[in-house]
């Protein structure tokens, strides 16, 4: 008997496990060894780089794909164990973005207390912080108020103190989506997260796991609840937990 679903999980605050807890991941990833029908996606706010400089110390075993920069870009493992970017999908982003028209508001449209995240320079994507002082959520409002009225169709996402400025309708969600209907990919797509821009993910997944120490609510408008399970363990430990309760009870095992 083998697993077979497409497992899109987070990296920081869900697969990438706190110091000392590295026996939790191993026994998620000695899973997947197992089960070579469990395609492993990553699916992270950080650029390529960042997210394999994150893995490199704690993950052994390596996704087949990466979904970076908060949806914008998709990147397949080859053969030769680099990675390249999905054409198709980095077309159909481009179509959706006006960098000219950004790079204009970086200049000086920015709401007081917004600034952009020092070293994110993603070419598909405007990555912003919010100074400590403002309010997360009036400072996105702001930012939308001021982008619409400069003609910008974009997305504006908060996690945490970030914002992300995004093409519209882009985001890990449509990214994971995509992936699921290009290639040849099982179901069920299980999700892994733990913030704000994992929603979009949770939305088109099958059954989501969200992270014991989350501080979003289980209730996400529109998605019914017997989709989305609390993790009870931190981590990988919560995750492994979750996706056996789920193989056993809920996902077809072949």
């Amino acid at each position: 008997m083998s697993i077979s679903l497409h497992l899109v999980s987070d990296l920081d605050g869900t697969w990438i496990p706190s110091e000392g807890n590295l026996g939790s991941l191993r026994g998620l990833e000695a899973l997947l060894v197992a089960n070579p029908g469990i395609v492993l996606t990553f699916a992270t706010g950080r650029s390529l780089s960042s997210a394999l400089s994150a893995i490199a110390a704690s993950v052994n075993v390596l996704p087949q794909h990466f979904v970076t920069d908060v949806g914008t870009a998709i990147y397949h493992r080859m053969e030769d164990g680099g990675w390249a970017e999905d054409p198709e999908y980095a077309t159909w982003v481009e179509s959706r973005w006006d960098t000219h028209l950004l790079d204009e508001t970086i200049e000086g449209w920015l709401p007081l207390g917004v600034r952009r995240q020092p070293d994110v320079f993603a070419p598909r994507r405007l990555a912003l912080e919010v100074e400590s002082d403002q309010d997360v959520h009036r400072a996105a409002e702001a930012l939308r108020t001021i982008l619409k009225e400069r003609g910008m169709v974009v997305d504006v996402l908060a996690t945490g103190r970030c914002l992300d400025v995004l093409p519209m309708g882009v985001d890990k969600g449509a990214a994971a989506a995509f992936l699921q209907t290009h290639l040849p990919l099982p179901r069920p797509m299980v999700a892994c997260g733990d913030s704000e821009n994992d929603i979009a993910l949770f939305q088109v997944a099958d059954h989501s796991i969200l992270m014991a120490d989350s501080p979003l609510d289980l209730k996400f408008p529109g998605m019914p609840q017997e989709r989305i399970l609390r993790a009870s363990g931190l981590g990988p430990l919560g995750i492994l937990q979750v996706l056996l309760s789920l193989t056993t009870e809920r996902v077809e095992i072949r």
